[in-house]
């Protein structure tokens, strides 16, 4: 993979030590309204004013020379001997902005949102900030409002898929920026569909097409399964069949747990869940993988046709490492995909929000990101990058699909408007951890009170029904959404 990228890449590699500035004075028109809009707390508008008017000085400094310093919080970094691929886009971002130097905050660490807690109230928040869920930033008042960044910044930041801009708006008001995508859906082994005499499912296949090769794929009887883990199922089928429900069926508000299609996705999830490598007798796994061996084991052997993944494992599927067998992409039926998000935010009480805009650019989302990040993944055999680019931008994305050419992921990421799109909720939706993972029901199972995932797990494993259940998960889980979605809109609105 290294050659392969280094020859499609090398004027990529060029341009990390030339890159300046991406935004400039004449780019026009906005992706989201009242970027003037007053905020709810006195507090976050007297910062972000503050901000607003540091930018234009920030600015100023840029042109003049003057020495700026961004402080950055990332869990990524590694260490200085190590200088991983984020520490080597650092250096890359200050050797094209000689007049702005990059601190890493070393004292985010441990528990992310306490330390950031911490900072914020003791007025240290770094500048730019990684962060694992965007609704703790901004329901605490630590996130920029970027509508006018972005306002200046359109025709860049409009080539990110509309639906991760979606997600990191709420009431109007972008706080979020993203940092890697990943699509998500469906992965074959298409060596097992042709020995089985099952014709391979292409990207676009039905549900009718699915359940059908699922049934001629599933043989237990020699140690082979038809799907991997199926758990996650149920968060993205109702999706299929009502695309108002998005991930887990939240639809930017609330979540529809007692929706006819919720109901229908946990029952068709049990039902594929007798089909998995995990619903194989220790017996029948022995006779290929190995009773010891787990779903994903049985994967890379083999032994299981379909796997529910994402394109961060493209890698592997194409170095000649790891799989040996032909794989393929074929997303969601429909042609539908996921996106998993990361994100970050700009603080709000930066005094530099222009300088933090263009490193956060520089490092994640602008078109020239994507291309740096390639670059040194060539250049350096102990760096692997496979994030999808979050750009549109064609010469960025010929790159991307050239150094991992992997069938159908390309077919899906140009289709993900036309056929639609969910995003992994967990990170943008407000009181996702809770309403999905966490949160106490007041219902006691096998001797202690069970939070929302054991009933829902227990829903698909059959153990209890979830048309029991549904009203009291469905007001149990907007419950966690709307105090935490409370907070933010006090700030937002």
């Amino acid at each position: 993979m290294k050659k392969k990228c280094l020859a499609v890449l090398m004027a990529a590699a060029m341009a990390v030590s030339m890159i300046g500035c991406g935004s400039g004075p004449d780019s026009q028109g906005s992706s989201t309204p009242d970027s003037n809009s007053e905020q709810g707390s006195s507090d976050n508008q007297s910062a972000q004013d503050s901000g607003s008017e540091a930018g234009d000085q920030g600015q100023e400094a840029d042109n003049n020379g003057e020495q700026v310093t961004l402080r950055f919080a990332s869990w990524a970094l590694g260490t200085e001997e190590e200088n991983n691929l984020e520490r080597q886009m650092i250096k890359a971002f200050e050797d094209s902005h000689p007049n702005i130097k990059i601190e890493i905050a070393e004292e985010i660490t441990g528990d992310w949102n306490e330390a950031l807690a911490t900072a914020a109230s003791g007025g240290s928040l770094p500048d730019v900030c990684i962060i694992a869920g965007l609704p703790t930033a901004v329901s605490n008042g630590w996130a920029l409002n970027l509508n006018d960044l972005i306002a200046a910044d359109s025709a860049d930041w409009n080539m990110i898929p509309e639906s991760l801009r979606e997600s990191v708006t709420y009431n109007g008001k972008s706080f979020g920026i993203p940092t890697s995508m990943h699509l998500a859906g469906l992965f074959i082994n298409t060596e097992m569909f042709e020995e089985m005499n099952v014709t391979p499912l292409s990207y676009g296949y039905t549900w009718d097409e699915f359940m059908e090769a699922v049934e001629k794929l599933h043989n237990p009887s020699n140690g082979q399964a038809a799907l991997k883990y199926v758990n996650d199922f149920v968060n993205f089928l109702p999706y299929l069949w009502d695309e108002n429900q998005g991930w887990y069926t939240y639809d930017g508000t609330e979540v529809h747990l007692n929706s006819a299609e919720f109901i229908r996705a946990v029952k068709e999830t049990q039902n594929l869940s007798s089909y998995s490598w995990a619903g194989l007798s220790e017996d029948q796994k022995s006779l290929t993988a190995g009773a010891e061996a787990g779903d994903y084991d049985a994967w890379l052997q083999g032994y299981t046709a379909m796997w529910y993944d994402a394109s961060y494992c493209c890698g592997g599927y194409t170095d000649g490492t790891g799989i040996t067998y032909n794989v393929e992409y074929i997303g969601l039926p429909g042609g539908k995909n996921v996106i998993i998000p990361d994100y970050a935010f700009i603080s709000s009480a930066t005094k530099h929000p222009q300088e933090a805009w263009e490193f956060a650019k520089f490092m994640f989302w602008g078109p020239e990101a994507a291309k740096n990040r390639m670059a040194i993944d060539a250049a350096d055999d102990s760096i692997t990058w496979t994030a999808m680019p979050l750009t549109a931008d064609e010469a960025t994305l010929q790159g991307y699909f050239d150094a991992f050419p992997v069938k159908g992921v390309r077919e899906a990421y140009e289709s993900m408007a036309a056929n639609g799109t969910v995003v992994e909720a967990f990170k943008f939706a407000p009181g996702y951890s809770n309403a999905r993972w966490n949160g106490p029901t007041g219902i006691e199972l096998d001797g202690e009170e069970a939070n929302m995932a054991k009933i829902l797990d227990k829903c698909i494993s059959g153990e209890l029904s979830i048309d029991d259940y549904a009203d009291q998960l469905n007001t149990l889980a907007n419950g966690f959404i709307s105090s935490e979605r409370e907070a933010i809109d006090a700030l937002t609105q």
